[in-house]
């Protein structure tokens, strides 16, 4: 069986990368849908309406969030979105609130969904890095982690060092992917006139520096907040009409440097709110120079997506971060893993006041030509359209070997227990028919009376077919072909063949398991080695007595239109089609169609798609 992922992604705040990675998977046809407490705007507003506001969010994402994404993944594995026998809701958990994937991975046997967890930040490490240092508190968080790797379906990092130090710390999961946040640079292509005019004119014949998103305690602020003074007072009066810093920023780090610089610098800097989505994108195709940070001890613990989203706007990168970093990677390589690409930028020591002044004057003032390229190569390699595949390609791998969801067991339950009371019934209704057959077999055609077969069943395992013998033995030392068939049947043989008698056997395979009612009509054993990618899907599900292909034309179909019917049932199966196509196969039973083919009394043999 091979199943098809839906993808749930879980977040307490949305949009950003999450809507971002939503969309890109809907685009290459992995169904996805973010899930989350707060947007962003909301939870920025909640978080700025004092500490009252401040506990309240974190409460709200603490407990809210966990309930939340356990009812919707529940309800993913129930409802009729996830109710196709080959469809699995896949749960993409991030680390927010941190302990998210933990709770999705336990209650993973209640929901019945594949949890991936998406490490964006990992904790104790975050908190030590904040100075937070409890050691009881860092061993039952390393102890969880290590508890929630091992079993989760899946992990994905957004960083190579991440992965590195975390693997190291806490073990490796064996389906795990470096995949970075990435940016969608079409949503870079052109201005959607959302900043505001005051705003857009002042930058207008600036080099601008734009600072986006949280300024944290992971962040370097001391660097910025000492160079950037530093540069400003170096420059004449006319190069400070040629520069202009933008911080559409939050968090503690923003206020401290608000703080420190007062009004000073007003005419080079602007310190404005986060900004909705259309905003924050016309502020980065504005943007020359994207500003990043993070301090010496976060060189593991995260890399921030807001340099990815720069990256896609085709901005140059200035980082204050340690030169192991991911971030640091990211802009001398251009790249989240590879070495030998084109850097997009200046990485520079945390606590390096003069290097950073450098660096601001060179990227201020000088021909940035070479970084300019090596941003627009970074821009395609981190491109969301681009890291969608690899995406697609880890959640198909993901499905197949997460939990089967409540519906589709719920569809099995009923779908076996409907064909083993129906056949058991079947085989009681028409013993006499079957009786009086062994005996006209007998008769006409001596023993044996049952036709047994090898034939490939669910996921190609063998079974034993059986049917009424309604040909006449093959000669000792024969070749036996298909196109001689109608010399071996006899006129009882043709007989029970447009009755369909001769499947009445068929009933036994069906009560035992090693059939449906409905289904693709198993074929020969050879023809597994002859099948193509798509004919081989009809292999995906129990080989049936009467199917799609039998009440649509039968025998008299050819092989690539019987194989067409077989694979749309393999895709499509449901309670509603088979009952369909029992009620088709008894009209087609009266009326004795398609018993034989075109040109011979029964079907050529299936040569392949090349022959």
């Amino acid at each position: 069986m091979h199943y098809k992922c839906l993808a749930e992604i879980f977040s307490s705040v949305g949009g950003g990368p999450h809507a971002r990675l939503a969309h890109a998977l809907d685009d290459i046809g992995i169904a996805a849908k973010v899930h989350s407490l707060f947007t962003p705007e909301s939870y920025r507003k909640h978080f700025k309406s004092g500490a009252i506001g401040r506990i309240g969010t974190r409460l709200a994402s603490f407990a809210l969030e966990p309930i939340g994404a356990f009812a919707s993944a529940l309800k993913a594995s129930c409802t009729s979105s996830a109710g196709h026998p080959r469809h699995k809701p896949v749960v993409i958990a991030t680390t927010n609130p941190f302990f998210l994937p933990h709770f999705l991975v336990a209650t993973r046997p209640l929901h019945r969904c594949g949890v991936v967890a998406l490490m964006y930040d990992i904790y104790p490490d975050a908190l030590e890095v904040a100075g937070i240092d409890k050691p009881w508190l860092s061993r039952l968080m390393t102890w969880a982690n290590r508890l929630m790797i091992r079993h989760a379906d899946g992990v994905v990092y957004i960083g190579k060092k991440l992965r590195e130090n975390a693997e190291e710390r806490y073990g490796v999961n064996p389906n795990t992917k470096t995949i970075p946040t990435g940016g969608n640079q079409s949503e870079f292509s052109s201005l959607h006139g959302a900043l505001p005019r005051d705003l857009v004119d002042w930058m207008d014949g600036r080099t601008i520096f734009s600072y986006v998103g949280n300024m944290g305690r992971m962040h370097d602020v001391e660097t910025f907040k000492h160079a950037i003074p530093s540069f400003i007072d170096g420059m004449t009066p006319d190069e400070r009409r040629q520069v202009g810093f933008v911080f559409a920023a939050s968090g503690p780090g923003i206020a401290e440097i608000q703080s420190a610089w007062l009004d000073k610098y007003d005419d080079c800097i602007r310190i404005i709110d986060p900004l909705p989505d259309d905003a924050w994108a016309d502020l980065l195709i504005k943007t020359d120079v994207a500003l990043s940070s993070l301090t010496s001890k976060a060189y593991a613990t995260s890399i921030p997506s807001k340099v990815q989203s720069a990256l896609a706007a085709h901005a140059i990168q200035l980082a204050i971060s340690p030169q192991n970093s991911d971030l640091a990677q990211l802009i001398m390589h251009g790249d989240i893993e590879n070495d030998a690409q084109t850097p997009c930028g200046i990485v520079v020591e945390p606590g390096d006041i003069a290097q950073c002044v450098d660096a601001l004057k060179r990227l201020a003032f000088a021909d940035n030509d070479a970084l300019r390229q090596g941003a627009n190569a970074a821009a395609e390699r981190i491109d969301l359209p681009d890291l969608a595949t690899q995406w697609r390609a880890f959640l198909d791998d993901i499905a197949q070997i997460a939990p089967t969801p409540w519906r589709t067991l719920a569809y099995r339950a009923t779908k076996r227990t409907f064909d083993f009371c129906a056949a058991l019934a079947g085989l009681i209704v028409v013993s006499p028919i079957m009786a009086a057959t062994a005996i006209g077999v007998w008769h006409y055609l001596g023993t044996p009376i049952i036709f047994r077969q090898q034939r490939p069943g669910l996921d190609e395992k063998p079974f034993d077919l059986c049917k009424f013998r309604s040909m006449k033995n093959a000669p000792d030392n024969a070749t036996i072909d298909a196109k001689y068939d109608g010399e071996r049947l006899t006129p009882f043989g043709k007989k029970i063949r447009s009755l369909s008698i001769d499947e009445l056997p068929t009933l036994w395979n069906v009560l035992k398991g090693d059939m449906s009612l409905v289904g693709p009509r198993p074929l020969l054993m050879a023809y597994l080695d002859r099948y193509n990618d798509e004919q081989r899907k009809r292999q995906w599900v129990r080989p049936g007595v009467t199917g799609l292909a039998q009440v649509n034309g039968r025998n008299a179909l050819s092989w690539e239109e019987k194989f067409a019917y077989d694979t749309y049932y393999a895709e499509n199966a449901s309670l509603l089609l088979d009952l369909k196509i029992l009620f088709k196969t008894v009209a087609v039973v009266l009326k004795r169609s398609g018993i034989a083919h075109a040109n011979a009394d029964t079907m050529p043999e299936f040569m392949g798609t090349q022959q």
